[in-house]
């Protein structure tokens, strides 16, 4: 880019604008403005999207919406969303989405709510992805009086009095998951491992429906017990060796939660003869590798960039007077075969 395109450009969105749609430092925007050197390319083209994204902006006369995006999951979940964002913002016209990111971990519901309420009142919209707890509602229906559109977004929060919920009909994705292991199976009385987390609305609307068809269409195949991992890879590995170590092996393993990585960890201790069928959520560069490997069967995922953009497009369209009710997002099944970027 010559020194003569770039003085054009200040005219313009700002370096700090374009440094917030593209996630990077304004230092990093003045390079590439300027043609120096030392900034990849990857972080280069991100740069310039982000540049020509909010050019168009304001050539469209489009007033540029500023979105906050609340997520409470785990590390690997934080960081897949954390990509759609920056896809999302480089490529969604008229919007600016801020994502702040927790491991569930490291949640505090009273201080996380807080937050929410904090930053949400100076915000045109909120997307919140997190766990049930009454602190993180009342944040949520603060933020409602106040008239600021606030959209749930991979797992509800009905009682929040929130404006819409983008995601997987959860109930569904754990019926899929019962069918899965169920036609996986030999059709003889066998046990299965169910793995969760802290009370995420998705997670207990997966268990029901993975509960469901277990009970109606394979009624010979048994929950055995119910693990609850904190959704970080090393304890959930060590809560596992200690089941297999005091338990018979199950044929298959449920995880509706996070930290997946963890739960193969484990079943790799196992002979080969004795690893269960898998299968969890989430199709990110883990769940990729573990399918790849052979160590997980089946993951049922969402479209990260898809639903982000969905969000981002209802709170547009919620501001705009017309809001409607979003349709369930489809429902994804990788294998080995078809977890490719």
């Amino acid at each position: 880019m010559t020194t003569q395109t770039s003085s054009r450009l200040w005219k313009g969105p700002t370096v700090q604008q374009v440094a917030k749609v593209a996630r990077v430092g304004a230092a990093t925007v003045d390079r590439v403005l300027n043609n120096r050197p030392g900034v990849r390319e990857n972080t280069r083209l991100k740069v310039l999207a982000a540049l020509d994204k909010l050019k168009k902006d304001l050539a469209d006369g489009m007033a540029t919406l500023q979105i906050k995006l609340f997520c409470d999951s785990g590390e690997t979940f934080n960081a897949t969303l954390a990509d759609a964002e920056t896809l999302v913002n480089a490529s969604t016209p008229g919007v600016v989405v801020h994502g702040y990111y927790v491991p569930t971990n490291q949640v505090d519901p009273a201080s996380f709510a807080d937050q929410v309420q904090a930053e949400g009142v100076s915000a045109d919209g909120v997307i919140v992805v997190s766990r049930e707890h009454p602190a993180i509602n009342r944040a949520i229906r603060k933020l409602r009086s106040l008239g600021i559109p606030v959209v749930c977004l991979t797992t509800d929060l009905p009682n929040s009095g929130r404006s819409a919920y983008v995601g997987n009909d959860q109930y569904a994705a754990g019926s899929v998951a019962g069918l899965l292991i169920g036609n996986a199976l030999p059709k003889e009385p066998a046990k299965i491992l169910l793995v969760t987390s802290v009370p995420f609305r998705c997670q207990q609307e997966r268990e029901m429906g993975f509960r469901r068809v277990l009970r109606s269409e394979f009624p010979y195949l048994k929950i055995d017990e119910r693990v609850m991992s904190d959704d970080r890879p090393q304890t959930t590995t060590e809560q596992l060796k200690r089941y297999f170590s005091k338990h018979d092996h199950p044929a298959a393993i449920y995880n509706v939660a996070g930290a997946n990585r963890g739960v193969a960890q484990a079943i790799e201790t196992l002979a080969t003869e004795d690893r269960p069928f898998f299968v969890g959520h989430e199709l990110t560069v883990h769940t990729r590798a573990l399918l790849e490997a052979g160590v997980m069967d089946y993951v049922i995922s969402h479209d990260f960039v898809g639903e982000t953009a969905a969000a981002v497009r209802w709170i547009r369209g919620a501001i705009e007077g017309a809001a409607t009710t979003p349709p369930s997002t489809q429902i994804l099944i990788h294998t080995r075969y078809n977890c490719g970027p």
